[in-house]
């Protein structure tokens, strides 16, 4: 999976070297670099577009989304094919990544298709069938393993769409100087969306863009309906700005041979010129967070730092500077729970028993008894799951849409094999990501934002649906594709 370490990149594959960083954004050497300069700038826009119409959690959403990333990786592509250029990152480095998704991909199209034995199809269409047989003018109604088709080619077009900005950002992120400013790009993305939602906390808390805020009154969501959601993404963004406050200090680090008081002067420069701006950036991601009130999102946010704390502390030799930038960041935290927490610890306080989720959870597993090697198909839970649930712990006018744990719902839709196959994909991408930048001679903060925000996104997952709002899966995904591209030493050539 790494390339040997003799080989040496060049300007049109990694795009990591001496000589690529040399020339400017957007003025690249040759056309094709400058013309992947350009997709990039796309990528960027339709990541920070993506939260911004309800966190994309919207049929249209998804279709506009599509469309974005699909005409992106055909701009890509095609451009490549122009100029004759190689890709950033050999489909063959990933050959095992590229079959686990299509068996995953093709699974689900079989869920779909008609051509699943009998024995495998759901008995809800055996019924049907039954049913609209004596009724004139009907024909055959053929049987799946998915109960709601449709729902699964939806979901399957998401799923593909993550899968589209994950490739992308992995061949435009190898270049340095693009990973440079995808993360600070995720930075200001973060800020943006924390300030829209710190200002229509306090000036409109009745509206939700321009809609009538109708569920979580006195929380802030920022431009997501669900406040967890925009918990998991305000996690990813505060993960990515102590990232960038680690690397604007590392950037700006002297030598050791120089005089303590020579480098604690540039030690406060940086802190007065470049750092505070960033350091302000992740005060209001962390006022935002707080204010959203919830606990699972806020744990999992608290474990994400905590994570990029010690990954930073193990690929760096500069341990004490990691240990230094610790402290105002610790006392931001510390400062905006003071200020802001009323709320979240009242959430904490409350008793965790009694949460329907868990009642949810557990029928949802007996569920996955009943078919454990198919699942009900891809996206049937919003349907299915109406047959399984009971009165207790139940409101009968609420309808549960999803099951509040990825996990558990991954399960009951397709299956434990296909479920165990996506988990095994993941871990074995983070595993990769994790050995190569610890290989790495200086490991790039994206990488480590990456392998952080993994900690929090997945945490989540177990606790709610974050990970199924678009929003959050989109960025999510875009930044893993990113730290796996500079999780290789700049001086492989991955093309080949």
């Amino acid at each position: 999976m790494s390339p040997p370490a003799a080989a040496r990149s060049t300007s049109d594959a990694s795009g990591a070297s001496g000589g690529a960083r040399a020339s400017a954004f957007l003025a690249r050497r040759t056309r094709a670099e400058t013309y992947n300069d350009l997709v990039f700038a796309g990528l960027v826009l339709a990541l920070a577009w993506v939260p911004f119409l309800l966190g994309s959690n919207r049929l249209v959403a998804w279709g506009v989304n599509a469309v974005l990333f699909a005409l992106l990786l055909i701009l890509f592509e095609a451009g490549r094919l122009v100029s004759g250029a190689r890709h950033p990152v050999a489909p063959r480095r990933l050959w095992w990544l590229f079959l686990a998704g299509s068996l995953l991909v093709g699974w689900i199209l079989f869920q779909l298709s008609p051509w699943a034995p009998p024995d495998w199809q759901n008995p809800f269409w055996q019924m049907t069938a039954e049913t609209l047989q004596p009724l004139p003018g009907t024909g055959p109604v053929a049987g799946r393993i998915s109960v709601t088709p449709e729902a699964g080619l939806r979901g399957l077009v998401v799923l593909l769409t993550q899968a589209m900005a994950f490739y992308l950002a992995l061949q435009l992120c190898r270049d340095g100087r693009r990973a440079d400013l995808f993360l600070r790009a995720l930075v200001v993305i973060a800020v943006v969306y924390a300030l829209f939602g710190l200002l229509q906390h306090t000036l409109t808390p009745d509206l939700l863009l321009w809609f009538e805020k109708r569920a979580y009154g006195g929380q802030l969501t920022s431009s997501f309906v669900n406040k967890n959601s925009y918990a998991t993404y305000a996690g990813i963004g505060l993960i990515a700005t102590i990232g960038l406050l680690i690397d604007v200090y590392r950037r700006a680090g002297g030598r050791r041979s120089l005089p303590l008081a020579v480098r604690a002067t540039a030690f406060v420069e940086t802190t007065l010129r470049s750092a505070l701006p960033v350091l302000a950036g992740a005060a209001l991601i962390g006022v935002a967070l707080v204010l959203t009130v919830s606990r699972a999102g806020f744990i999992a946010g608290m474990a994400g730092v905590l994570a990029l704390v010690l990954l930073a502390l193990a690929s760096t030799r500069r341990r004490w500077l990691v240990l230094v930038l610790a402290t105002p960041v610790l006392a931001v935290l510390f400062a905006t729970l003071a200020l802001f927490g009323d709320d979240l610890g009242e959430r904490f306080a409350l008793p965790g028993a009694r949460d329907p989720r868990w009642a949810v959870a557990a029928r949802t597993l007996d569920a996955v008894r009943d078919v454990p090697l198919t699942g009900f198909g891809y996206g049937s839970f919003d349907r299915m799951f109406a047959v399984y649930r009971g009165a207790e712990a139940f409101s009968p006018w609420h309808h549960w849409d999803k099951a509040h744990n990825t996990y558990i719902e991954l399960l009951f839709e397709l299956g434990v094999p296909a479920t165990l196959l996506l988990a095994t994909l993941v871990a074995t991408l983070l595993a990769v990501t994790l050995a190569n930048m610890l290989r790495r001679e200086s490991p790039h903060p994206i990488s480590l934002v990456a392998l952080a925000a993994s900690v929090t996104v997945l945490s989540h997952a177990a606790f709610d649906f974050s990970l199924q709002i678009q929003a959050v899966a989109l960025t999510y995904w875009a930044l893993l594709g990113a730290g796996l591209a500079q999780s290789w030493s700049r001086r492989f050539d991955t093309a080949e």
